[in-house]
């Protein structure tokens, strides 16, 4: 080589300097990833630069399972080829000025080749070429005119086999360079040039200047994706932030909402959330409520200290209701009437259980609730007075007549008939009995309630019955349950005298609706409802309601089918059934006749096994 060739030689190495300063220049002045993209494959294809006829870039994926395509510049056809030559032979625009120019943002809009590229998804496989590169950082040059089986000469390749189809299709021309993209020991991506158009050869040099413009391409656009996953994370926190403020203010207006009070604690008693509600009730600001430990004494519900209430509930793990109490607050004294409950929560998964407290004033409710009785009273107390004049005025009658009779023949023949005094003292007894019902059903007595066995109570009951049912020449028949109450003891709680009356009142109402000769059936058995044992009792008779008003009305006050009653018997019975948590129904049709069934829930049933 003369010294001319020499001279020229380092010219154009110096160039080739320049032209990575230039590029590491002006891919270190900007953090978009496309830019840096087009920035390095501009360098290395333009013809002041590098001057390769076509650049190809694939990233590797997160996962480091595929190779995608992501950048292609160069012509797609030699006609687009030689057009761009032909242009920068003209032009003469230098290198560094078209990467600083808007040129180079629009150089690669329409590009069939960048279009295509972007559809290539390469796997990555440990027996082909591609792999072997950025496992061990070399560049190999290409070239698979020859076909070659792979050899020990790792710089140029020839075995057509160590590539993907895919990626050669796309190519379309056996000789080009690959060079890895590795950013210290990251795998970034490959870098592949080729001269399809000018068909120039790819020296060595070539190749020992792509490695070098590799180094800092790689890690500008590792550091660049590095950034734009920081930055993309710090926006979604961002968002996050101010989805959990908004979700945080709209869960606050939420509870502001409620027209009820409302208390958050975690498991160590503290008040992590209210509303305005409770600070009222509690004659307390909210700012100052949130964040406040509960300690014993510091709230009652009734005379239940809150703080044992909520350790039952943790330890539980179920709701409870308080309804119509007083709530004592240690900071205000309130007459009001609440009802309260408390239910468990998680507040997450990582966090232990809270308890959410409801708290509702149902003071007005009350109110209105015993406005309501005293107006359903007064207007009971209007039937009754009807009721009472109607059924007092026969027997009345029936006694005034007898005793001016009595009188009559006293006077006339000093005479008294026993047949007289016997109607008078029959209707007497009528009065009696007419005045001891209205009297029942008008006075709520207070019932005492205590634990006791009720197989006795009913013995005692069918045995008083069965000897008025003899008097009209009815039978009792009980079908089953008679080994039930006489061998076994069935315990609730209650009150016994108050349960014999209703009873009795259901067993005569049987026996009253039935004629001569029927039978009256008795059914006696335990059964479970929502996993808690209730007693049974049926008592059945032939006769029939007349209609569904009669079925329906059965148990209102003063609602009597008899020529002869109050109608005030089942009346008293259904509500001393519901002051012991029971329920009492009817069924009547033609065929069966009428069904009276009693539930009363049962304490404890010790049967032998």
């Amino acid at each position: 080589m003369n010294s001319d060739d020499q001279i020229k030689n380092y010219q154009d190495i110096l160039r080739k300097y320049s032209i990575l300063t230039l590029m590491a220049k002006t891919v270190s002045s900007t953090l978009d990833l496309n830019k840096i993209l087009r920035i390095i494959l501009t360098g290395v294809t333009f013809g002041d630069g590098f001057g390769f006829n076509r650049a190809f870039l694939f990233l590797i994926d997160r996962q480091a399972k595929h190779l995608f395509g992501r950048m292609a510049i160069g012509p797609a056809t030699p006609e687009e080829a030689w057009k761009i030559w032909n242009d920068i032979l003209h032009k003469s625009v230098p290198l560094e000025e078209f990467l600083m120019s808007e040129k180079l943002e629009t150089q690669n809009e329409s590009s069939k080749l960048d279009e295509e590229i972007k559809k290539i998804k390469i796997d990555i496989d440990p027996d082909k070429v591609l792999l072997m590169c950025l496992q061990d950082g070399i560049p190999r040059n290409v070239d698979l005119t020859q076909n070659a089986p792979a050899s020990e000469n790792n710089d140029l390749v020839s075995d057509i086999n160590l590539f993907e189809q895919t990626l050669l299709d796309y190519l379309d021309y056996p000789k080009f360079c690959i060079i890895p993209l590795i950013s210290r020991t990251k795998k970034v991506g490959i870098l592949i040039v080729d001269n399809k158009y000018n068909q120039r050869q790819i020296t060595n040099e070539d190749t020992n200047f792509l490695l070098m413009l590799s180094q800092f391409a790689a890690s500008s656009i590792r550091n660049t994706i590095i950034y734009n996953d920081l930055k993309n994370s710090l926006s979604a926190l961002a968002k996050l932030n101010l989805k959990h403020k908004y979700l945080k203010e709209y869960n606050e207006k939420i509870l502001e909402s409620i027209p009820v009070s409302i208390i958050v604690l975690d498991h160590n008693m503290t008040i992590t959330m209210c509303n305005e509600n409770i600070a009222g009730i509690m004659g307390m600001d909210k700012a100052s409520i949130v964040g406040k430990k509960i300690d014993a004494g510091m709230i009652y519900i009734d005379s239940i200290d809150l703080t044992e209430e909520v350790s039952f509930i943790l330890a539980n793990k179920r709701a409870e209701g308080f309804y119509k109490v007083k709530v004592k607050f240690k900071s205000n004294k309130n007459k009001n009437v609440f009802d309260v409950m408390l239910v468990p929560f998680k507040f997450s998964e990582e966090t232990p259980e809270g308890v959410l407290i409801i708290i509702e004033d149902v003071t007005k409710t009350v109110k209105l609730e015993q406005s309501l009785n005293e107006a359903k009273r007064l207007s009971e107390l209007g039937k009754l007075s009807a009721m009472v004049a109607h059924e007092i005025r026969n027997p009345l009658i029936a006694i005034g007549g007898y005793a001016n009779r009595i009188k009559k023949k006293y006077l006339e023949r000093q005479e008294i008939n026993p047949e007289n005094i016997e109607v008078i003292i029959n209707e007497v007894a009528r009065l009696e009995k007419i005045v001891n019902e209205i009297l029942n059903f008008a006075i709520e007595r207070k019932i005492e309630f205590k634990d006791f066995n009720i197989c006795g109570l009913l013995l005692d009951c069918i045995n008083l019955t069965r000897t008025a049912a003899e008097q009209g020449k009815i039978s009792i028949n009980i079908k089953s349950g008679s080994e039930l109450i006489e061998n076994n003891d069935i315990f609730i709680n209650g009150s016994y005298d108050s349960l014999k009356q209703a009873f009795i009142n259901v067993f005569n109402n049987a026996i009253e609706a039935s004629e001569t000769r029927d039978v009256v059936s008795i059914e006696i058995f335990l059964e479970n409802e929502n996993e808690n044992s209730v007693l049974v009792i049926k008592v059945s008779n032939k006769a029939k309601l007349a209609n569904e008003v009669d079925i329906n009305n059965i148990f209102l006050p003063f609602y009597t089918t008899k020529s002869k009653g109050t109608g005030l018997g089942l009346s008293i019975t259904k509500r001393i059934i519901k002051q012991h948590n029971g329920t009492i129904d009817v069924i009547s049709n033609a065929e069966n006749g009428t069904t009276f069934t009693i539930k009363l829930p049962v304490l404890q049933s010790n049967q032998p096994q």
